[in-house]
């Protein structure tokens, strides 16, 4: 349920001593509410989903015998095998968790691509989740924790093909240099430059994006990979590897 509770946005918050009551106010709106606590739906909803790791799994697309249940478990025990040197024929001893820095590559590995701020904060939500009670940093992930991360933080819906033309399509509106194609490409130059932070997003250095280019289409010449412009239609699906989904074929497997 969504419930708008200010005109404008809510500058402080604050729960009574007893817990019954949460105070909210607003700025220049000069809004006051006062909150009575109901905390019986969320005891009713915790009961019913289970207790510890349970009603996260039950998130999960499948439950415990799905797919990406399993494609967790592997990763996961994969990057603690990493964590302790793959290229050796001694006995490993795996403890169950691996350093908090291995998180990034395993969301990535589950098809959640955060940007450098989520990771920040997801890092800092594992590092300071217990430093009240043992007074320093958390610097291991168990898989639990990993199971709770990616259910809280990965988005509701995946990337698609029409979130990149949608991008494109800001860009080329946005592109200050005029250098559009006559296709509606973007000149490869204006896209690098986009990348590399000049625009509002993250940076991302030519080392890191040939190295990108790379991975994904095994050219780390930037100029090579990218060509002389782009389409929305051809970084999809030449670059980013992103397939056409017919949905008749789909109709047809179901059926």
């Amino acid at each position: 349920m969504g419930l708008i509770a200010h005109p404008d946005e809510v500058q402080d918050i604050c729960a009574s001593a007893d817990g019954k009551y949460v105070f909210t106010c607003g700025g220049a709106d000069l809004a006051v509410n006062m909150w009575h606590v109901d905390v019986s739906p969320i005891e009713q909803a915790i009961a019913l989903g289970g207790d510890g790791i349970e009603p996260f799994i039950q998130l999960i697309e499948g439950g415990a015998e799905g797919q990406t249940y399993q494609d967790i478990n592997d990763f996961f025990y994969y990057s603690m095998i990493r964590s302790k040197k793959e290229n050796t024929t001694k006995t490993r001893k795996l403890e169950g968790r691996v350093p908090v820095i291995q998180m990034p590559c395993l969301m990535r590995a589950m098809g959640y691509y955060p940007t450098q701020q989520e990771i920040s904060n997801m890092m800092n939500e594992v590092r300071f989740s217990s430093y009240t009670d043992r007074g320093e940093p958390n610097l291991w992930v168990d898989l639990q924790t990993f199971i709770k991360l990616f259910v809280n933080h990965r988005p509701v819906y995946g990337i698609g093909k029409n979130n990149i033309e949608d991008a494109f399509q800001a860009l080329l509106a946005d592109s200050e240099n005029g250098d559009v194609g006559s296709d509606g490409a973007m000149i490869r130059e204006e896209l690098v430059a986009l990348l590399s932070g000049e625009g509002d997003g993250e940076e991302i250095t030519m080392r890191e994006l040939g190295d990108l280019c790379g991975k994904l289409v095994t050219e780390t010449r930037v100029d090579v990979a990218l060509g002389d412009s782009v389409t929305a239609e051809r970084f999809a699906e030449e670059i980013l590897g992103f397939e056409e989904v017919d949905e008749n074929e789909d109709e047809e497997e179901e059926g």
